[in-house]
């Protein structure tokens, strides 16, 4: 099927969305036009669709161009409260390739190739973003109130900082728009549809510059079984893990949990993540999938470098940030309903509850076990109601010394001595000796917890945590 037949397929009805383009100023000239970077997000739905998906979409209607580098698969703020699923936006070049390609995907019939860099062709931005714009809403969740898709294009990548900001705090629509204004040397476009929230992904996913990185395969569902039942085999899962070293947050097998296989009626069948490309397509081989794979596309991704962590005090916390914040445990933990776990923390600025939610398991039997004095490291996400640390990873630095206290006995008699009262000491009730409160005698305890890190259980991980053991 052509690219024109493609487009006729799809057929989609605009006549009832909203739609909101910045065009770059007139006479501005390219700063270069060997490539052009696009950049989506907000196409899915907790229902359906992905937008990982959409990346083989685009890759077909760009097939009259080179895909240069990896698509790009970007995590953002996990503390986002209206994100579906992953919060993950994606980004991918094209232009004119050179070099030696390199496999990336396959869509069936069709190797898909990349090429390490780009060299000169004359390009227009004219036509790219409607092309790009009217794949995204064919393979939208656009009857989904919630989705406000968006479309970034551009001869340039955008300003860095807007991806920092868009994985560790919450950004303003309004933030990304004034920073992509037209300026000189620069050309970029944009359309958003519905509202212009999908702009901030969609922009921070081109923005990216991948200096920390990993890899995920995700291979996808034929059309016909989208919204059915997965069927992974969980022995196949356990030995590719345990064979591919490089590989990560495949399963989690005391909770018998596959985390390569999503929950959702979308269109993956699993993704597995890498720290090398080099293992994955060997790796995905490894899986009983109970099914064809129909697809599959390798991403460069952000996924397990922790860029959503900053170190910061109990005072600069806000909600929706993810801080790495150093204290001491100021309360002893306690277990509320719903399995859920609290300590205080304390640092020099401030004091901050700090939680250990029922999905996280058996890492909450390590939180149980901390006592006032313990020097920790506490990293997770921060929640606004109530106002608290949500724990992705703790790190015991130095522990407190635990000990229980006894009565002394009776210098003269040797009969166990009562207390006198609150700072009155200690006095035998046989012979009436009296004994200071310094008398008391103090035992060590031997702490069950060591020093060192924990994390949560993989079942409970997020997409950008960064693994320990791996």
């Amino acid at each position: 099927m052509g690219s024109k037949e493609r487009r006729k397929a799809k057929g989609v009805c605009r006549s009832k969305i909203s739609v909101v383009t910045r065009p770059p100023a007139p006479g501005t000239r390219h700063p270069f036009t060997n490539c052009f970077v696009l950049g989506v997000d907000d196409t899915d739905s907790p229902r359906g669709l992905c937008t990982t998906f959409l990346a083989t979409e685009l890759i077909l209607e760009f097939w009259d161009f080179d895909l240069i580098g990896y698509p790009r698969l970007v995590r953002l703020n996990p503390n986002i409260p209206w994100k579906t699923r992953g919060n993950g936006a994606i980004s991918l070049t094209f232009g004119k390739g050179a070099g030696r390609p390199f496999r990336v995907g396959d869509l069936g019939d069709q190797k898909i190739v990349a090429y390490p860099r780009a060299t000169f062709r004359r390009i227009g931005m004219e036509g790219i973003l409607e092309r790009a714009d009217r794949t995204v809403l064919a393979n939208s969740a656009h009857g989904e109130k919630r989705t406000n898709p968006a479309v970034f294009a551009g001869f340039r990548l955008p300003p860095e900082r807007l991806y920092i900001h868009a994985v560790r705090r919450l950004v303003r629509p309004s933030e990304v728009i004034s920073a992509l204004s037209p300026g000189k040397g620069r050309i970029w476009d944009w359309r958003t549809h519905r509202g212009v929230r999908g702009i901030v992904g969609a922009a921070a996913a081109a923005a990216w510059r991948g200096r920390r990185r990993s890899f995920e395969l995700i291979a996808y569902r034929d059309r016909r079984r989208w919204g059915t039942p997965r069927n992974l085999d969980f022995d196949s899962v356990l030995r590719m893990d345990r064979r591919f070293r490089s590989t990560f947050n495949n399963i989690d097998g005391p909770n018998r949990h596959i985390v390569i296989a999503p929950h959702s009626p979308c269109p993956v069948l699993f993704g597995i993540r890498a720290f090398w490309p080099e293992e994955l397509e060997a790796a995905a081989g490894a899986v009983k999938a109970g099914e064809p794979v129909a697809r599959w596309l390798l991403f460069s991704t952000n996924q397990g470098t922790d860029d959503h962590l900053k170190r910061m005090n109990v005072l600069g916390t806000r909600p929706f940030m993810s801080p790495i914040i150093s204290g001491t445990v100021s309360s002893p933990p306690r277990t509320q309903r719903g399995g859920h776990v609290f300590f205080g923390l304390r640092d020099r600025t401030g004091e901050l509850d700090c939680a250990a939610f029922e999905p996280t398991k058996e890492f909450r039997a390590v939180v149980r076990q901390l006592i006032p004095g313990d020097a920790v490291e506490a990293a997770g996400g921060v929640h606004s109601r109530p106002f608290t640390l949500n724990l992705e990873k703790l790190l015991v630095k130095r522990l407190a010394p635990a000990y229980v206290v006894k009565k002394p006995s009776c210098p003269s008699c040797g009969r166990m001595m009562r207390s006198a009262g609150r700072g009155a000491g200690f006095r035998c009730r046989r012979c009436g000796t009296r004994a200071g409160p310094n008398a008391a005698l103090r035992q060590i305890l031997a702490r069950q917890i060591l020093p060192g890190i924990y994390e949560v259980p993989k079942c409970a991980r997020r997409h950008l945590s960064r693994p320990e053991g791996r």
